[in-house]
């Protein structure tokens, strides 16, 4: 009977698998690397007389064009006057529900005034 593969000639077989092995599930984690994706924070405040809900108040970490829903509620007496802070990326300014797109570290706070019979009272 023959021997297909002799040990003494195809002694290398073995250990040249295992490194096509290494090599193709080194290459595969590689590939599967999303290229290096930014993340950024989001700070968010508010002023006296309300709070944001929605994402909530603090520093928040996202990925590099994730759109972040924002949402203002004022207190009783209170009434939402407008984000302010970093705006280039936020929809709408005046709005109390609005998103943002992180494409850079942000910071945006929620404003809020008191209100009257008449509306907003300014100070």
């Amino acid at each position: 009977m023959r021997m297909i593969l002799d040990p003494k000639k195809h002694h290398r077989v073995p250990g040249v698998g295992i490194f096509l092995v290494v090599m193709g599930l080194t290459l595969g984690m590689v590939g599967c690397n999303d290229g290096g994706s930014q993340s950024y924070t989001l700070t968010i405040t508010s002023t006296a007389g309300g709070s944001v809900t929605s994402p909530g108040e603090g520093t928040f970490t996202y990925d590099e064009g994730t759109v972040v829903n924002l949402v203002a509620t004022a207190d009783d007496g209170y009434g939402f006057q407008g984000w302010t802070g970093d705006m280039e990326n936020v929809a709408d300014p005046g709005s109390r529900t609005t998103t943002i797109i992180l494409i850079q570290n942000s910071s945006v706070t929620a404003n809020f005034g008191p209100t009257g019979p008449g509306g907003p009272i300014t100070p």
